[in-house]
C-alpha cells in the first residue's frame, strides 16, 4: 500500500519540473536583430582661411552618408561648391627682354610704363567637386574624418598694367585632400574643423606673356564649418 502513494509522489514532481522548464523556455528574451544600414541626407557648409592664397574662401555641399549603426565608422558621397575671390595691385617690373611682346599690343605702348607700372587684377575662383569621405569615432561624441575629391574650377582673371587691360576666363581641373575632426552636438548637427590641401591647374599664372602671383595652387585651406544631418 505504501509504493502506490510513493509512485503518485514521483509522478507530480517530475511533472512540475518538466512544467518549470517549459515555463523557463517560454519566458527566455528572443534574439535581437541588429539595427540595418541605413544611407541618410546631409547638407552644410564651411569657411576659412587658404594660407598662400591669403583670402578667405567658402563652401556649400550635399551629400548622402552611409552608415552601420553597430559599426560606428560611415561612408559619405557629396557634391560641394566653394567660393573665392583675390584682388591685388602692386608696382610691377616688365622686362621686355625676358618675354615676349602680346602680339595686339605695340612695342611704344608697352615701353611707355615697361619699367615701372602699376599692376593689378581680379580673380574668382569657384570649385565644384564630387567628394567621398571616411569617418570613425575617436572620443565620445568626437569623431576623426579623412577624404578627397575630384572636380573642376571655374576661374575668372581681370588683369591691369599700366594702360593694358586683359582679362581670361577658363574650367581647369581641381583636386582636394582633406582631414579633421567632426564635433556631433546632436544626431541632426555636427560641426567641424580641419584642413585641406588643393590642387589646381589653371595656367592662370600668367596672361599673355604676365606673371600673375599668389595663384590658387598647392595651397592648404583651414576651415570650420557645420552641418545638418537628415
Amino acid at each position: 500500500m505504501k509504493k502506490i502513494p510513493l509512485s503518485i509522489l514521483t509522478g507530480i514532481c517530475l511533472a512540475s519540473m518538466a512544467q518549470a522548464g517549459e515555463d523557463y523556455s517560454a519566458k527566455a528574451a528572443p534574439a535581437v536583430a541588429p539595427a540595418p544600414c541605413l544611407w541618410s541626407w546631409f547638407a552644410g557648409g564651411s569657411g576659412g582661411y587658404v594660407d598662400d592664397w591669403d583670402e578667405d574662401m567658402w563652401t556649400l555641399h550635399l551629400g548622402k552618408e552611409y552608415k552601420c549603426p553597430d559599426k560606428g565608422s560611415s561612408h559619405a558621397i557629396f557634391l560641394e561648391v566653394g567660393y573665392t575671390d583675390k584682388d591685388w595691385s602692386g608696382d610691377y617690373y616688365y622686362d621686355l627682354g625676358s618675354g615676349p611682346i602680346p602680339p595686339d599690343y605695340q612695342t611704344s605702348d608697352v615701353r611707355k610704363f615697361a619699367r615701372n607700372a602699376r599692376f593689378e587684377y581680379s580673380m574668382e575662383v569657384i570649385p565644384i567637386t564630387l567628394n567621398y569621405k571616411y569617418e570613425r569615432p575617436l572620443w565620445r561624441s568626437l569623431n576623426w574624418y579623412v577624404g578627397g575629391g575630384l572636380g573642376i574650377a571655374i576661374t575668372e582673371i581681370d588683369v591691369e598694367l599700366g594702360n593694358l587691360k586683359e582679362s581670361d576666363d577658363e574650367t581647369a581641373f581641381y583636386g582636394q585632400l582633406f582631414a579633421g575632426l567632426v564635433w556631433n552636438l546632436s544626431d541632426a548637427f555636427e560641426i567641424f574643423g580641419g584642413a585641406r590641401w588643393i590642387y589646381m591647374d589653371s595656367g592662370l599664372d600668367d596672361v599673355n606673356g604676365m606673371d600673375i602671383p599668389g595663384v590658387l595652387d598647392d595651397d592648404i585651406f583651414y576651415e570650420l564649418g557645420g552641418r545638418f544631418n537628415f
